[in-house]
């Protein structure tokens, strides 16, 4: 997620009359893989139902395609070096094509950490640097607020959670400060992403909008609300919607 990587050509090629899941090949693993690409197949049909709900969003662009790759796998053009390549290392979305590439030797690590939250909070956070391409934000608001943004919408993505995923929004938010939260200045500190998530939610009186991303992370919002801690210690109240969003009318500037 810390980088754009490029395209890579994948050629599927099926049985006749056979138009099986992309997933289906990989589910042959054992159980433990079964369990991620499960994760990965709910969640993906989650987030597509969520943005085609969202009339702006649907009317702006499709959903991106997924497709999963192996670890530091290359990938050539598009969105990095034609010659050479670029290692993708872990999720990531390539605007260029218009696809988000899934690591599950990186989502199994946080599955087994946090469970279904874990892969839930990824995809959604990838799917929203899509809806950043579809509204011309790529590009043009910089890092750490370019991915506290994505935190946000993503937010706007798991509303209420999931039961489809069974996932609710202490999941989430456990996921977000515990497996991602851990200081990085591209993304933001640990409380920054976890207000954002929040304010996505709903739960904070907050929006998504490139100013206000830009405010918190440069440190002008107070985060207090939020705990460094685990989010069972937060002072949220996670049972209410006090300030309700839509996908797009979380960053969109009335």
């Amino acid at each position: 997620m810390k980088k754009f990587f490029s395209f890579i050509l994948f050629s599927f090629i099926f049985a006749e009359g056979s138009y099986a899941n992309i997933f289906d090949n990989l589910r042959n693993e054992g159980s433990k893989k079964t369990d991620i690409f499960t994760y990965i197949d709910k969640t993906t049909k989650f987030l597509n139902t969520e943005w085609d709900k969202d009339e702006d969003l649907k009317n702006a662009l499709r959903p991106p395609q997924i497709l999963p790759i192996a670890a530091d796998s290359k990938v050539y053009g598009g969105c990095g070096e034609y010659s050479i390549g670029a290692e993708v290392g872990g999720s990531a979305y390539c605007p260029r094509t218009h696809t988000i590439f899934l690591v599950p030797e990186q989502l199994q690590y946080f599955a087994d950490e946090f469970g279904p939250s874990a892969v839930a909070f990824v995809v959604a956070h990838e799917y929203a640097h899509a809806v950043q391409l579809a509204f011309g934000i790529l590009g043009t608001l910089k890092d750490p607020a370019l991915e506290l943004q994505a935190d946000c919408i993503a937010g706007a993505f798991i509303k209420d959670g999931s039961s489809e995923i069974g996932i609710t929004r202490q999941d989430t938010l456990d996921m977000a400060n515990l497996a991602y939260a851990i200081g990085d200045p591209t993304h933001g500190s640990g409380a920054q992403r976890k207000y954002a998530l929040s304010a996505g939610m709903g739960i904070i009186d907050y929006g998504c909008t490139n100013k206000e991303m830009e405010n918190l992370g440069n440190n002008k919002v107070d985060t207090s609300i939020v705990s460094t801690k685990r989010s069972i210690d937060s002072k949220l109240n996670l049972n209410i919607t006090p300030y309700p969003k839509t996908i797009v009318g979380s960053f969109k500037v009335n």
